[in-house]
């Protein structure tokens, strides 16, 4: 099963943190914020993911921690669960 990262962040920050909790190996795709020009709740972020990863939207699951995100991945017509941080549960 393949599996990206869509980030606001920069892609230099991204690769830091993944690489400091040794995830990076982890991910096909890293969308980063350099990648696409509108952000969430814009679907290009999650739509380029997809693409990179060669798979339909509709078969998408998305794990996100802000309503923002979630508005994306429901506008690119992926499936989502919304995980808040831990400070709001």
């Amino acid at each position: 099963m393949p599996f990206a990262v869509v980030s606001g962040s920069t892609r230099a920050s991204v690769t830091a943190s993944l690489s400091a909790l040794d995830l990076l190996n982890r991910f096909e795709a890293l969308v980063c914020a350099e990648d696409y020009a509108r952000p969430k709740p814009d679907p290009e972020g999650y739509l380029l993911a997809a693409r990179l990863l060669g798979v339909d939207p509709a078969d998408c699951l998305v794990f996100e921690d802000t309503e923002l995100g979630v508005a994306a991945a429901r506008a690119a017509g992926m499936e989502y669960v919304l995980v808040p941080p831990p400070w709001q549960r």
